[in-house]
Formats: C-alpha cells, structure tokens, sequence
C-alpha cells in the first residue's frame, strides 16, 4: 500500500513537473528540456490528512539555468479536487543532466478521505485523473513567467511519455 501511495505521489509531481517545463515552450531553447526520472527519496505522514516528501527528480537541461520558485497544484479525480500540491523553491542548472531533490507537499482535498484515495490508487492506472498546476519560473537575470494549466489529463500525459 505504501509502495503505490509513493509511485502515485511520485507519477504526479513528475506530471506537474513536465507540465511546467513544457509551458514554457514560448523560448525557444527550453523545448529540448526533459524530466528523465522522478522517485520517492523520502517521505512523512503529518496525520491522516498530508505528508512532506523529497522527491529524486533528474533533468536533462541543454538550456540555461532557471529557478522554479513557486509549483502549487490540484489533484482531481472524475472532476472532484483529491488533493493539493506544492514543491519547494529548487533552481536547475544551465548545460546538464541532474538529479534534483525536491521537498514537497500533499494534503487531502475537503470531504476527501485517505480510504477514497487508497480506492483510486487501486485501481492501478490514472484514468480520470487530472490536475491544475500554476507555477513561478524565473531565468537567472531576473526574468520571469507564471505558467497555469487547467485539466492536464495525467493518463494522456503519461502515455506520450
């Protein structure tokens, strides 16, 4: 049960992640940006409700260095919010391929109890799932964008994987 609660923690925030630097798109150098690998490194339950967790994220950035210094989210379910996302500031470096631990935090949605997300998460795959994400990049000079997406479908997303 753990197992699969820390692979859908991890499969989500790697969503947001190639969400975020996907939108990013308008410049023309972060299209070759990839997120090539996300695990759960550690994690702890505060109560029935959220959990901090580091997670192992490795990306590819032919480009140059930028900041992500705000990642918020929304989990939904058939429409319904399951939880609520957000990653820690973390800057990734210009010219490399890296593994970046990113703390971060998830906490049930109102009305949304931990057995109706163990259901979810038994159903073995992301259909139905969708999430929100506004996110706060910034390049090294200053210069900066808020990137928002509106129900990104995670089955979808991770199929083109």
């Amino acid at each position: 049960m753990r197992v699969k609660s820390r692979l859908f923690l991890g499969i989500i925030t790697a969503v947001a992640m190639m969400s975020v630097l996907a939108g990013c798109g308008s410049l023309r150098k972060v299209r070759d940006i990839k997120v090539t690998s996300v695990s759960l490194e550690s994690y702890s339950l505060n109560g029935l409700r959220s959990a901090d967790g580091v997670l192992a994220v490795g990306i590819d950035n032919p480009s140059f260095a930028f900041t992500v210094t705000r990642l918020d989210g929304v989990l939904k379910y058939k429409g319904e919010e399951v939880a609520l996302y957000s990653a820690d500031t973390f800057s990734v470096d210009k010219q490399c391929v890296k593994v970046y631990d990113v703390p971060c935090k998830a906490f049930l949605g109102e009305g949304i109890s931990l057995m109706q997300v163990m259901q979810i998460i038994r159903q073995g795959n992301l259909e139905g799932l969708t999430t929100d994400i506004e996110a706060k990049v910034k390049l090294k000079n200053g210069a900066g964008t808020k990137l928002k997406f509106k129900d990104l479908d995670l089955q979808k997303m991770a199929e083109k994987q």
